[in-house]
C-alpha cells in the first residue's frame, strides 16, 4: 500500500469520481464523514459516527462500498425491515444486486454459507448473521464491518461482571485530533444484547469497525457488584464494550455541524411534531388508579432498597431509575409482580384497542383498586370504542382533503395494528399495508408502499427500526415508548413532515409525552420543532 496520504488522497479522487458518475446529491458533509472514515481505516482506528435520522447513513455505507471494492465488508442492521430497505437503495444506486448478499430470517443455510463466502459485501441481521456464523468451520474475513444503529447493541439495564471498573482503550473524540488531546473514558464491563455477546467474540478484532447512529446521548442502567443502580452514558459504554481494544474515533453531530454543511441539510430535514390529546372519562378514572397505586408499589420498593438509590438525587429521577430497573429484583418478589401486572395493564389501556385489553383490566386487583377508589364496577367504565381510534379516522381525512402524500400509523403492539387495519379498511380506506416482525416479504411491502399515492403504512416497532420513510408526509404515533431515544427515531421515520402524536389527556401518558418531548429537545435539538393544538 502507498503511504497513508497518498493512500487517502485517492480514495478522494475516486470519492469525487463516484458522485459525479451516480445518482447521488454532492453534500459536503458526507464527503467528510468518508474521508474521516478512510483516514481512520488507513491508520487502523475504529470509528462511531454520530449522524441523524434521514442525513444519508445509507449513502456513506453505499459510498464506503464502492471506495473499498477491493476488501470484504459487512453490514449489519436491527431488522429486516432495515436490511431490504438498505438492499432497494444498494440496487437503486448501482443498477445491480449481484456485488452484495442479503441474510436475514427466513433465507435457507446453504444459501447464507454461499452469500458469506462468496459475496463481496454482505448485509444481514444480527441474529441471522450470528445463526449463520456458528454453522461456519472458519469465519469469513472482513475487512469493514459497519454495525448500523449501532446503539441497540447495548442493553437497557445491565449488570456488571466483576467488582470495580474495567479501564478499556483510548478514544479519540475528533474534536481532539487537531490539538492531539488525548481523552480516556472508563466504563463498566456490562452485558451486550443478544446476539452481540456472540458476535463481539466470532468477527474479526483487525477489521476497522464502524459504528453509526443517530441516537448516542441517551443513558442507560448498570447494576454494579454491589447492587447498586448505576447511570451511565450509552455512547461511553458503547466505545469500550462493543469496539476491538484500540484506538477509536468518534464523529459527533456537534463537529459535523461546525466544521461542514450539514446546518443547511438539517433545515431541510425539519420535522414538526404536534401531541394531540384524545378524551375519554372512562380512561382518565383507571388510569388515575392504576397510577396511584404504582406509585404505592414504588414507594414500598424504595423503603425497602433505599441503600441502592443515591439519596442527593430528585424524587421524580430516583422513582423513573427504580420503575426502570424493576427486572433486577427477583421473579419471587411480590412487589415486583404486583408493578409489573399494573404497568402491563396501564400500558395496555394507552397502546391497546377495547377488544384486546379488557382481559388485562378485568383482574380482580384493579376492579378492587375501582371500587374502593371510585365506587363504581370496572364493568360500567370500561370503554366500548376506542378515542384514539376516531382520532385516527378524524386525522386521516381532514389530511387527504388537502394532500395526497400517504401516511404512517405507528403501533405498539400488532393487535392494535390489526385493529387499525380493520377499522380503515370499514371506513372504506382500500391502500392500507401492515408490517409487523412477522410479515414475511417486507421488501415487497416497502416497495410497494413507496409506489402508492394516499396509501396508509401501519408499523409496529420490530417492522420500524431503522426504516427511512420519507413518502410519508404524516406519521400518527398511536401511543408513546418509554425512552426518549426510541420515540426520537419513531418521530424521524418521515422527512420533513408532520408527526402527531396521540394521548389521553389528564392521564399518565400526557405526563409521559411531555417529559419525552422534553428530553427531545434537550438531545437531539438539531431537526424537530413543537406546535401546541
Amino acid at each position: 500500500m502507498d503511504d497513508p496520504i497518498s493512500e487517502l488522497r485517492r480514495l478522494a479522487d475516486r470519492l469525487q469520481n463516484l458522485l459525479k458518475s451516480k445518482n447521488i446529491e454532492p453534500r459536503a458533509y458526507q464527503f467528510w464523514i468518508v474521508n474521516a472514515i478512510c483516514k481512520a481505516k488507513i491508520e487502523g482506528k475504529n470509528v462511531i459516527l454520530e449522524l441523524d435520522a434521514g442525513m444519508g447513513k445509507r449513502i456513506i455505507m453505499y459510498m464506503i462500498t464502492q471506495l473499498f471494492d477491493n476488501e470484504r465488508i459487512l453490514i449489519i442492521s436491527p431488522s429486516r425491515a432495515s436490511i431490504w430497505d438498505m438492499a432497494i437503495k444498494f440496487r437503486e444506486l448501482s443498477g445491480s444486486d449481484e456485488w452484495f448478499g442479503v441474510l436475514t430470517g427466513g433465507t435457507p443455510k446453504w444459501l447464507k454459507r454461499g452469500l458469506l463466502l462468496n459475496r463481496r459485501v454482505i448485509l444481514a441481521t444480527p441474529i441471522s448473521l450470528a445463526g449463520a456464523l456458528r454453522h461456519q468451520e472458519v469465519v469469513p474475513k472482513f475487512d469493514i464491518i459497519i454495525i448500523n444503529e449501532a446503539d441497540k447493541v447495548i442493553r437497557r439495564v445491565a449488570r456488571t461482571k466483576c467488582t470495580g471498573v474495567s479501564f478499556t482503550h483510548k478514544i479519540r473524540f475528533f474534536e481532539d485530533l487537531i490539538g492531539e488531546k488525548n481523552k480516556f473514558e472508563e466504563a463498566p464491563d456490562v452485558s451486550l444484547a443478544y446476539p452481540w455477546n456472540i458476535l463481539k467474540r466470532i468477527l474479526p478484532k483487525d477489521a476497522c469497525w464502524i459504528g453509526m447512529s443517530g441516537t448516542l446521548r441517551d443513558e442507560h442502567y448498570t447494576i454494579d457488584s454491589e447492587g447498586r443502580v448505576v447511570v451511565r452514558k450509552e455512547i461511553d459504554t458503547l466505545a469500550n464494550e462493543l469496539f476491538p481494544s484500540k484506538e477509536l474515533v468518534i464523529l459527533t453531530m456537534d463537529s459535523l455541524l461546525e466544521r461542514t454543511d450539514l446546518g443547511e441539510y438539517i433545515i431541510r430535514n425539519l420535522t414538526i411534531i404536534r401531541p394531540v390529546g384524545v378524551e375519554d372519562p372512562n380512561v382518565e378514572i383507571i388510569s388515575s388508579e392504576i397510577s396511584a397505586e404504582i406509585e404505592r408499589v414504588v414507594d414500598k420498593i424504595l423503603e425497602r432498597n433505599r441503600e441502592l438509590y443515591p439519596a442527593e438525587e430528585t424524587q421524580f429521577r430516583t422513582r423513573e431509575k427504580v420503575m426502570d430497573t424493576i427486572a433486577t429484583l427477583p421473579n419471587t418478589d411480590p412487589l415486583k409482580v404486583k408493578f409489573l401486572k399494573l404497568a402491563l395493564a396501564r400500558r395496555h389501556l394507552f397502546a391497546g384497542t377495547p377488544s384486546s385489553y379488557f382481559k388485562f383490566l378485568a383482574r380482580p386487583m384493579i376492579k378492587k383498586l375501582i371500587k374502593e377508589h371510585r365506587q363504581v364496577d370496572l364493568e360500567d367504565i370500561l370503554p366500548r370504542e376506542s378515542k384514539k381510534m376516531q382520532a385516527i379516522i378524524e386525522i386521516m381525512r381532514s389530511w387527504w382533503e388537502h394532500r395526497e402524500s400517504s401516511i404512517v400509523i405507528l403501533a405498539s403492539f400488532v393487535r392494535t395494528a390489526l385493529d387499525i387495519i380493520k377499522r380503515l379498511r370499514n371506513e372504506g380506506v382500500n391502500n392500507v399495508l401492515l408490517l409487523t416482525g412477522k410479515v414475511k416479504n417486507k421488501k415487497l411491502v416497502l416497495e410497494k408502499f413507496k409506489s402508492m399515492k394516499q396509501s396508509v403504512l401501519v408499523l409496529t416497532p420490530v417492522a420500524e427500526r431503522d426504516l427511512d420513510l420519507p413518502e410519508a408526509g404524516l406519521v400518527i404515533v398511536h401511543d408513546v415508548v418509554s425512552t426518549a431515544k426510541s420515540m426520537y427515531q419513531r418521530i424521524k421515520r418521515s422527512r420533513r413532515g408532520l408527526v402527531i402524536i396521540l394521548y389521553y389527556k389528564n392521564t399518565h401518558e400526557e405526563k409521559k409525552v411531555k417529559v419525552l418531548l422534553t428530553r427531545i429537545i434537550k438531545r437531539y435539538p438539531w431537526s424537530v420543532r413543537i406546535l401546541s393544538r
